[in-house]
């Protein structure tokens, strides 16, 4: 436990400098922006496509088909249920699209992937890449659908985000008898390891702008902010538990899985609720509201699943 508490202090390092770079105007809304594309557009695929150069083996490939498996029940079970359930609530249809998608679709890509790979190394980011693969399935067909209210979606959306195509290709590579040179992956694996200093310090520099007394105003960014962060993650860890005594299922797999439940807000329901004008002031409020609280439920849930799984 003690070295879980020592990536979350390196993670806080990088989060409070982000923090400072902004108060101090270092780093402004169009630094974030730009930084943001960077990581998202390159730095993140390389370090997705070096973790796919661990040693193969079929318990790891097992591992993937059960990420994958896991990952689609999710979506389709969580999709349906918040959808009915936030229905029954005093708000608009356009925040109750908001509040369906904030609660189901994490920000599996931007704090997921350098959370998994600080925390499980290659195999930790191989599995969270699976675990995005099924997030862009869904949030790019049915999550966009929900946002822009238009009665179809297209499928080329799925294909439209180089970290998407940097997942298939890692699966790819990974399950292929070939292994790139020591030199080639070190270089990729180089400009991979910016990612988890990168998307920290990104994510101080956005709160440090944050509003604290208008955010903490409404009670819509906390009811989502508690289920995303705290019910589902609940359900999913009594899920794992339950497959992992039916089926023989490696630890850290279960771990990821319970994580991958974890995280926040993800923030690409605030770039499709502005290109929709689908209540984007609301979105941005819960995605902020559930970043912050972030920080002390992300540290609860590895410390119980390290616990318990």
């Amino acid at each position: 436990m003690v070295q879980v508490y020592i990536v979350f202090f390196k993670l806080l390092i990088c989060f409070i400098l982000g923090f400072i770079l902004n108060k101090t105007r270092v780093l402004d809304m169009r630094g974030e922006k730009i930084l943001g594309e960077i990581l998202l557009r390159a730095v993140l695929p390389f370090m997705i496509i070096s973790s796919s150069q661990t040693y193969f083996s079929f318990e790891e490939l097992r591992a993937m088909g059960a990420m994958f498996a896991f990952a689609t029940a999710y979506y389709a079970v969580a999709l349906a249920a918040s959808r009915i359930c936030y229905k029954q609530t005093k708000a608009t249809d356009d925040e109750h699209r908001i509040m369906t998608t904030c609660t189901v679709f994490a920000n599996t890509g931007f704090v997921g992937f350098p959370l998994m790979y600080a925390l499980y190394g290659d195999r930790g980011l191989l599995l969270a890449a699976v675990f995005n693969l099924v997030y862009n399935a869904f949030f790019y067909t049915y999550g966009a659908h929900i946002i822009s209210k238009k009665p179809r979606f297209k499928l080329s959306e799925l294909f439209s985000s180089t970290v998407s195509t940097a997942s298939i290709l890692a699966i790819v590579l990974f399950i292929l008898p070939w292994r790139m040179p020591g030199f080639v992956n070190s270089a990729i694996s180089m400009i991979g390891d910016m990612s988890v200093p990168m998307a920290m310090m990104i994510m101080g520099s956005q709160l440090a702008a944050v509003d604290v007394r208008r955010l903490f105003l409404d009670w819509k960014p906390y009811l989502v902010s508690f289920v995303r962060l705290m019910l589902i993650p609940a359900v999913a860890l009594l899920a794992v538990w339950g497959l992992e005594h039916a089926f023989s299922m490696q630890g850290d797999t279960a771990k990821v899985m319970v994580l991958m439940c974890a995280l926040p807000c993800g923030s690409m329901n605030v770039l499709y609720a502005e290109k929709y004008d689908t209540a984007p002031d609301l979105c941005t409020r819960i995605v902020t509201m559930s970043t912050v609280l972030m920080m002390v439920t992300l540290l609860f849930w590895t410390w119980i699943v390290r616990t318990v799984l």
